[in-house]
């Protein structure tokens, strides 16, 4: 158990690196790993159930508290992006229509619970990405189909029913026992089970990640001038939308961890649900901008947060963070 830990460990503090292995493997043995993705939507059940193992209903509390904030990131996540990812697709592939869906279901998705990590990491408003995160998986279910068909209605076939049935079993349901068992246990099982399942999770994620490279593989190994063009479209649509979250939480003028926090919900997504959706419902063309995407989303979100900590702002929350490092006794 502990070599698990250990790659649990490894592979968080390095998960660009991950990621772009997992790529690799995929790419080369697609052959291996394409009868794994009937798997895939099982896989994402233990993946949502262990990450909401970290907070109960009270924490969606915030959303009542503070709703501006947490609005104004759905508007971002649900409404804008997926109208500039169509609009974007549609000027510059009107002949493809899956790669149209493709870039609509990247943008339509929840925000990723990757997110709940860099915002730890770089000190943000962990009550707001939390209320953020949990609510958006909740109504996932919802959001995503009606994104879709309102969208896409008129380009693709949408199976809203089955999509319904999915997002319930990957997301839905595995998030609301997960924060159920929170509650019941004040707390206590993020401190006991979700260690113990964070090894199996992470390892879960990655197969995902492998099935969904290995699933794009054929068009790598076909690559033209349309693809590399969507490759383009999907990472300015990316960088796009963190620049889009970031002045929404500086015209708020929010203190500066909300502004990380806000702009770090409404830039990342979770591009797994993403994947399983194109896998499950559209031919693979769809996949392919989906899947792409965790290929450079960590770098992108690296930089995001170096840019964010150069701004005046980012610079007076360090000196006052070093100030109250400086001030407080160490304990014996």
């Amino acid at each position: 158990m502990k070599y698990l830990y250990r790659m649990d460990q490894l592979t968080s503090r390095h998960m660009p690196a991950t990621i772009l292995l997992c790529a690799a493997v995929g790419i080369a043995l697609p052959r291996v790993f394409s009868p794994l993705g009937a798997l895939v939507p099982a896989l994402f059940f233990l993946v949502t159930f262990s990450n909401s193992l970290s907070a109960g209903f009270r924490e969606m509390g915030q959303v009542i508290l503070h709703p501006l904030p947490v609005l104004v990131v759905f508007f971002i996540l649900h409404v804008l992006m997926p109208v500039l990812a169509f609009g974007t697709g549609s000027l510059l592939f009107p002949d493809e229509p899956y790669f149209i869906t493709g870039l609509v279901l990247e943008f339509a998705v929840p925000t990723g619970v990757l997110a709940l990590v860099w915002i730890g990491l770089c000190r943000g408003n962990t009550p707001m990405a939390l209320s953020i995160i949990l609510l958006d998986t909740l109504l996932a279910p919802l959001v995503i189909p009606t994104t879709l068909r309102l969208l896409l209605g008129s380009v693709v076939e949408i199976d809203a029913a089955g999509m319904i049935r999915d997002l319930l079993y990957m997301i839905a349901i595995p998030a609301l026992i997960g924060m159920a068992l929170y509650q019941a246990t004040g707390g206590k099982i993020s401190k006991t089970l979700k260690p113990r399942l964070s090894p199996f999770s992470k390892i879960c994620m990655l197969i995902i990640f492998v099935c969904n490279a290995a699933d794009c593989s054929k068009f790598l190994y076909e690559i033209d001038r349309s693809l590399i063009l969507l490759i383009f479209s999907v990472f300015g649509l990316c960088v796009l939308s963190f620049f889009i979250s970031f002045c929404a939480a500086r015209f708020l003028k929010l203190d500066f961890p909300s502004i990380q926090t806000m702009t770090l919900a409404g830039g990342m997504r979770n591009i797994s649900a993403g994947s399983v959706l194109a896998m499950q419902y559209f031919p693979s063309e769809s996949l392919f901008p989906v899947a792409f995407t965790p290929m450079f989303l960590h770098l992108v979100v690296s930089l995001v947060v170096q840019t964010m900590r150069r701004t005046a702002l980012g610079r007076a929350d360090q000196a006052a963070y070093e100030r109250h490092l400086e001030e407080t006794p160490l304990s014996p």
